[in-house]
């Protein structure tokens, strides 16, 4: 009866095990994550029916919940609403497994992170960076360069939703590129058909810097693709 099993750590998919011919929504994804991060499913073992919308807005799944270390959640997705005893045993085999070799340990680690600095992009210049994969439905974001004040910080956030308007076809014309350029930081706004993308610099910048950096920023995205998304999901 298990459709579905997921690691997901700090609001992070880690991995998924799927049927072949069915994915998850992001959006039922959400539903998920958003059920997972609640105090009230931080311990013990949970067990619950749920309704997917996207999956089938009609009927209900089964849904197992349990965290097996401090940061990381292990999900289960049943069609089976008498399963709860065989997830059970299920978790202590998938808890024994990522214990032996310290990679829950790892995980725990990694979670407790924050997110990567612009820098560590390598390239200069780089005040923030958001980065939507169309192909894989999955996002990637720096946290602000340490110089960006919280002020300046909303300010950009706003901008990035002003933009995303006219790139993603709230406007009457959708546009491909945006450059917007304000007082305290100039904005990058980049659809193609395989992403999304927005990033920020200072002001002092350049046009045809900004389009390097933002080059630069593809090519490494494109080369750390493994590490950054959930690339090759094992499927049933």
């Amino acid at each position: 009866g298990l459709l579905y099993a997921m690691l997901v750590a700090d609001m992070k998919l880690v991995t998924l095990l799927r049927p072949r011919k069915h994915s998850l929504h992001p959006s039922d994804l959400h539903l998920l994550f958003n059920m997972a991060t609640s105090r009230t499913f931080l311990t013990g073992e949970h067990w619950m029916p749920m309704c997917f919308p996207k999956f089938n807005d009609q009927g209900f799944l089964h849904v197992y919940l349990s965290y097996i270390s401090p940061y990381v959640a292990l999900i289960l997705v049943s069609a089976d609403r008498d399963g709860f005893p065989a997830l059970t045993q299920c978790r202590e085999r998938i808890y024994e497994d990522l214990s032996s070799d310290d990679a829950l340990q790892r995980l725990d680690d990694a979670a407790s992170q924050r997110a990567l600095r612009p820098s560590e992009l390598g390239v200069t210049g780089l005040l923030q960076l958001y980065y939507r994969s169309k192909t894989l439905v999955q996002h990637f974001g720096t946290r602000f360069d340490d110089s960006v004040d919280e002020d300046q910080r909303r300010r950009i956030i706003n901008t990035y939703k002003r933009l995303r308007l006219y790139i993603s076809g709230g406007g009457l014309n959708p546009l491909r590129i945006i450059y917007h350029k304000c007082e305290s930081d100039t904005v990058l706004a980049w659809q193609s058909s395989s992403f999304e993308l927005y990033a920020t610099v200072a002001p002092t910048m350049e046009v045809k810097g900004m389009i390097r950096l933002v080059n630069s920023v593809l090519e490494w995205i494109k080369n750390e693709e493994d590490h950054l998304f959930v690339v090759n999901a094992p499927s049933y």
